[in-house]
């Protein structure tokens, strides 16, 4: 999905967007926890009330930019967890990260400028305010306050900082990243085929399309005739140049990266009916190691990043409520 305004805004203020973290963690479950605590981290305690405000403000933003109901959030996923539960726990976890972070920062004498926190506010929620009445309406329906959103800006901001800060300490060398690119060839290769299709609803009808192409019949012309996909009448049939991570059905995809250019393929069933492909024309190529190094030393920073954030995570004393 692409983000919005309102969407970028979102990303910058809610944590767990910013930290981006994946982290499995040994924590305990508690319920005797103090009434108003929903978790410790370290001997620090993390308020319900901090933890309902982010909570409301990632659900608030939810709703109004991807018109998420109460049924879809507590929809069953599986094993009798909801995806308001999966919301719950993450928030928690982020809260939870960002005291973890906001420590290591202080040891390491990192603070955050008020006046480029202030710039930020004014620049983002408070134009935003202004200039977007979506964003303005849901602000004020979901009575978030603009001191949270400035907070919340401000340990973005300050993890932001230590991770700068992190991965300016880490070193690559370009032996490091040659060996990467060596071990990793597939990550360096790209491949995109150009390919038309025609799809219909009945087998033995995609038989005889496949016979009449054999006898010399034009694909473009028996696609516009006979596809039933929206607009291939315009298009006939073509889908223009795409790689293997485009998303297409996997039945359709390994059919078509399957045919050499010209081939028709057999007919291909896929929850859409059956296809009839054909490639007009692939394109490969190798990425050098010269224009690649620069990306793999900085991937390889982020995850050596991604490691300390879980190292921290799992070496910390951590007890939930039972309850969210």
């Amino acid at each position: 999905m692409k983000l919005n305004t309102r969407g970028k805004l979102a990303v910058l203020v809610i944590v767990v967007l910013i930290i981006n973290m994946s982290v499995v963690g040994c924590f305990k479950k508690s319920s005797k926890l103090k009434k108003g605590v929903v978790a410790t981290v370290n001997g620090t305690e993390i308020s319900e009330t901090e933890y309902k405000e982010l909570l409301n403000y990632y659900l608030s933003e939810l709703r109004a930019s991807y018109s998420l109901t109460d049924d879809t959030l507590n929809k069953d996923m599986g094993a009798g967890t909801t995806l308001l539960d999966s919301l719950k726990s993450e928030i928690l976890d982020t809260i939870i990260m960002g005291q973890i972070i906001a420590k290591e920062a202080a040891a390491n004498n990192i603070k955050v400028d008020e006046g480029e926190l202030q710039k930020l506010y004014e620049e983002s929620h408070l134009k935003l305010m202004e200039e977007n009445e979506n964003y303005k309406k849901m602000i004020e329906e979901n009575k978030i306050d603009g001191d949270f959103i400035k907070n919340q800006m401000g340990k973005n901001l300050l993890y932001d900082k230590y991770k700068i800060f992190y991965l300016d300490k880490i070193k690559i060398t370009d032996e490091t990243a040659r060996a990467f690119y060596d071990e990793n060839e597939e990550l360096f290769h790209s491949e995109e085929i150009r390919a038309r299709h025609i799809l219909v609803g009945e087998e033995q009808l995609a038989k005889d399309i496949i016979k009449k192409l054999e006898e010399g019949e034009d694909f473009v012309e028996l696609a516009k005739e006979h596809s039933i996909e929206p607009g291939a009448e315009q298009s006939g049939g073509d889908l223009g140049y795409f790689s293997r991570d485009i998303n297409f059905v996997p039945e359709f995809k390994e059919a078509a990266f399957a045919l050499e250019i010209g081939q028709i393929s057999k007919p291909i069933k896929t929850e859409h009916g059956y296809h009839v492909i054909t490639v007009e024309d692939r394109i490969e190529k190798d990425v050098e190691f010269e224009d690649a190094v620069e990306g793999i030393k900085y991937s390889l920073k982020e995850t050596d990043y991604q490691n300390h954030i879980n190292e921290m995570f799992e070496k910390a004393d951590i007890v939930k409520s039972d309850k969210l």
